[in-house]
């Protein structure tokens, strides 16, 4: 028996190279969420309008896609086929729900308002996903990000306007959205713990 404090529970590696290539994949994937939000945008209707289609449609739309697209991939490259044994299908259940739900009151929102200020809103779903963190992951909390919550809230509570004859109650979609995505990475960061990517 050592007399030294006892060692953590080693991790992954963690080095510059895979810092870098982890920022490149959330620029490219920032990339492609802009992309997503301005064709839900052009796709969507503004209530009234019978020419554009409703956010249930334009979710709808990109999950099939998106499945099509993935039933492709795995066609034409079988060694990306996942194994299915041990999977948490509760747990893929809720975050499919949830990233669902997400999407659909994110589109019904840039359909009902600017881009610039339901993708402000939506921006919100990290404090949700902080908050439930600390609830249910038992992560800390520091000053920094307590402060930095703050004054996201903050901005939100600019953009929405509460009180005001301007309120915009289409951001209430967008606020929806920042909360079932939020809750959402929960459960991604629940099965990526016991399931690989």
């Amino acid at each position: 028996m050592t007399g030294g404090p006892a060692q953590p529970p080693a991790g992954p590696p963690s080095n510059g190279a895979n810092n870098h290539w982890a920022i490149a994949l959330m620029i490219g994937a920032g990339a492609l969420v802009a992309a997503t939000s301005l064709i839900a945008k052009a796709l969507g209707n503004d209530w009234g309008d019978a020419t554009g289609l409703h956010g249930f449609q334009v979710s709808a739309g990109r999950f099939l896609f998106g499945f099509c697209t993935v039933l492709a991939v795995l066609a034409l490259m079988p060694k990306f086929r996942p194994g299915f044994q041990g999977a948490d299908w509760r747990q893929h259940l809720l975050r499919s729900v949830c990233g669902w739900l997400g999407v659909t009151c994110m589109f019904t929102a840039l359909a009902l308002m600017p881009v610039a200020e339901a993708t402000a809103i939506s921006f919100l779903s990290p404090l949700v996903t902080m908050v439930l963190a600390a609830l249910m992951l038992g992560e800390h909390i520091g000053l920094r990000k307590l402060l930095a919550a703050a004054l996201a809230i903050l901005g939100a509570g600019l953009i929405l306007r509460p009180g005001t004859e301007a309120f915009q109650a289409a951001g209430l979609f967008a606020l929806g959205a920042a909360f079932f995505m939020g809750v959402e990475a929960i459960f991604i960061k629940r099965l990526a713990d016991r399931e690989p990517a």
